[in-house]
Formats: structure tokens, sequence, C-alpha cells
């Protein structure tokens, strides 16, 4: 008799054993891949020392470009790349964008596009609580600002260094993406330009969330 747990088992090793290579191109600098390298640091220091694991291997560029420029680099690094990327990810915001520019950036993209409306604090602010109403990018920093206080971290600065571990602590990535998952759900028929508060930032780390666990 086929034993169905045994088999589970293996399929679930086999998963583990082949991850995916990512590449996530950020249009911000700093706090866009100083939260994915955050995250990357963290699945490496689980996993790094155990031999019969693999982990993804995560690749995060920040380069402050522009959206037409930022798929233009995308497809020269996946081009020129000595690896196959199994995952492709384009983070940049609504922001300053006007509706059309930012519709058509991803329409345009061939890639998995990570997009934030109004910008990616709104991510960082689905740590602490569930945003249901159209926000501004100055009202979703002044929000953050007021929850780092309550939780003591200090103030909201771009371009902290440790952002993943202060906004992740106490379980707050799985709080995260059940907000993402309730935005989701608002104006979810209309455009992208029109979906706000809306972040698919969560996407990613949804791919990511069981070497985190």
């Amino acid at each position: 008799m086929k034993n169905n747990n045994i088999s589970r088992k293996d399929r679930l090793k086999s998963k583990r054993q082949a991850p995916a290579n990512y590449l996530i191109v950020c249009e911000g600098k700093k706090t866009e891949p100083n939260y994915f390298n955050g995250l990357k640091k963290k699945i490496n220091e689980k996993y790094g020392n155990k031999v019969d694991v693999l982990i993804p291997n995560i690749e995060v560029k920040g380069t402050g470009m522009n959206t037409t420029s930022l798929v233009k680099y995308t497809q020269k690094t996946v081009n020129h790349a000595n690896k196959v990327y199994g995952q492709v990810w384009v983070v940049f915001d609504k922001d300053d964008y006007n509706d059309e520019q930012f519709n058509l950036a991803i329409e345009n993209c061939n890639y998995n596009v990570a997009w934030s409306n109004p910008n990616f604090e709104l991510w960082l602010l689905s740590h602490f609580k569930k945003v249901n109403r159209c926000i501004s990018k100055d009202d979703v920093l002044q929000e953050l600002s007021k929850e780092f206080q309550k939780k003591r971290l200090g103030d909201y600065v771009k371009n902290d260094e440790d952002i993943f571990n202060k906004v992740t602590s106490e379980g707050k990535l799985h709080t995260a993406i059940r907000n993402c998952e309730y935005m989701e759900e608002l104006n979810k028929c209309r455009q992208a330009s029109q979906r706000n508060p809306m972040t698919k930032v969560y996407k990613i780390v949804e791919g990511l969330k069981e070497y985190l666990e």
C-alpha cells in the first residue's frame, strides 16, 4: 500500500530543495532594498548552516530609476545573468506619476510588478494596521511614524537599514499579508492608478514566508 504521508513529505522536501532564484529590482535606492535585504538576511541566518536545505538565491537591486528605465534595466540584468531567474519582480510606486503613466508602466512590464499606491511605505504600515480608505503618501508616512512611536521603535526614517526587523517583530509579517489581502478586495475591478490603498509587495513576501517560519 502506498504511504501517502511519506509521499507528501517527499513532495514538500523536493519543493524546498528546488527554490527559485529571485531578482527584485527596486525603484528606490535604499528603503525598499533595505527591507528585502533584511528578509534575505533572515532567511540566510535561519537556513545558512543547514546543508540539507537549499534556500532561494535572492538578488536585490536598488536603482533610483523611473519606471521606464527600471524595466529596461531589469531586462538587461536578466539577459546578461549567468543564472535563470524563476521569479523576477519590479518594485515601484504610484507616488507622483500620473494615472496614465502608472497604468502603462504596469501593463507594459513583462515581469511581475509589485506596485504600491501611493507608496512602498503603505506595505510597511500594513505590518501594524489595516488601511481601508484612500490615503496620500504624506499621510502614510505620518501613520507609520505614529505606529513606530506606539511600539517604541523610535521615529520612522527612510533608509533605515534595520527596517525589516523593526516592522516584522511579533509575527507582523502575517498581519501585513492579511491586511494586503483585505486591500486586494477594495476596488479590485479598477485600474491600478485608482486602487488606493493597495500594494502588491505582499505577493513577493508571500512566496518566501515559508522560509521565515
